[in-house]
């Protein structure tokens, strides 16, 4: 009778967890600036997901479906061996799993979806602009005086890196990070320029990866306006995770992310470092 009374109570349990989804869901959509529509995208997705139990360990996943089905143990030596257990799945983490395709007791990866979440940044560095590209008041300072032959200490006023990244929260929603705003126009006569920061919207776990949603609005239609927004889908792939750091590859090419508290912050902090060295650029203009 008591173990009966345990299981029940699980299973309460379980299902005002989905019931808390499903609300929250509501709410963080009715704040986003706009909605993007991903519905016909994201499909055929063949990984199973639910909430690991007691019983996992090295060597077995125990996972409760979110169906409301029974747990089921799945052999995670495999994926084990090959590097493909990304995080440290722990009792009560919401877990993503790709099958073996010839066993479908075996995990062949297993992804912790909750550790994925947070705010992860990687650095980026600035370019030089094109000389036809400077602004009247940088071209004067600089027609005899090519960009590469600038002294150490002028490039270091500009070669300030940045923070770029993303924020992964509950419900699929995901935040920019790298949007720095400066109200007194030195950007305009800076000599160089940084990479364009993506506004991601939301995120999912496909097939073992990671889809990133981001939106561009077409002309200058405002960001209201959905008919004019381009949705771009970003494959990135896992390849590990820890509690501060996370590494995917993304177009061929290896990133490394550090977790940084909040996608609020990490935007402050970008901020208050350009506008420390748009202060320091204007001075230099002015010599």
């Amino acid at each position: 009778m008591a173990e009966m009374n345990i299981k029940n109570s699980f299973f309460i349990i379980i299902s005002f967890f989905i019931l808390m989804i499903s609300c929250g869901k509501k709410n963080a959509n009715e704040n986003q600036i706009f909605q993007i529509d991903v519905t016909d995208q994201i499909k055929n997705d063949s990984m199973v997901y639910g909430l690991a139990c007691e019983g996992t360990s090295d060597s077995f996943i125990v996972v409760y479906p979110f169906s409301g089905e029974a747990p089921v143990t799945y052999s995670c030596i495999y994926a084990k061996k090959k590097g493909k257990i990304i995080g440290k799945p722990q009792i009560g983490d919401w877990v993503g799993i790709v099958l073996d395709s010839n066993d479908t007791t075996v995990a062949d990866m297993i992804i912790n979806l909750d550790q994925i979440k947070g705010t992860w940044t990687y650095p980026v560095m600035p370019t030089f602009k094109d000389f036809k590209n400077l602004s009247a008041k940088m071209r004067r300072r600089m027609e005899a005086q090519a960009i590469n032959e600038l002294p150490d200490s002028e490039k270091a006023l500009y070669l300030i890196p940045r923070e770029y990244g993303f924020s992964l929260k509950r419900n699929h929603v995901a935040q920019p990070v790298g949007r720095v705003f400066t109200s007194n126009g030195v950007n305009d006569d800076s000599p160089v320029e940084y990479p364009e920061v993506k506004n991601y919207q939301q995120w999912f776990s496909w097939n073992g990866r990671l889809i990133l949603v981001s939106a561009r609005m077409n002309g200058n239609e405002g960001i209201e306006s959905k008919e004019k927004q381009k949705v771009i889908f970003d494959t990135l792939d896992y390849v590990s995770l820890n509690d501060d750091s996370l590494i995917l590859i993304y177009k061929n090419k290896r990133m490394g992310f550090h977790r940084k508290s909040s996608a609020i912050s990490a935007n402050a902090e970008a901020t208050k470092k350009a506008q420390e060295a748009d202060k320091k650029a204007a001075e230099s203009l002015k010599q």
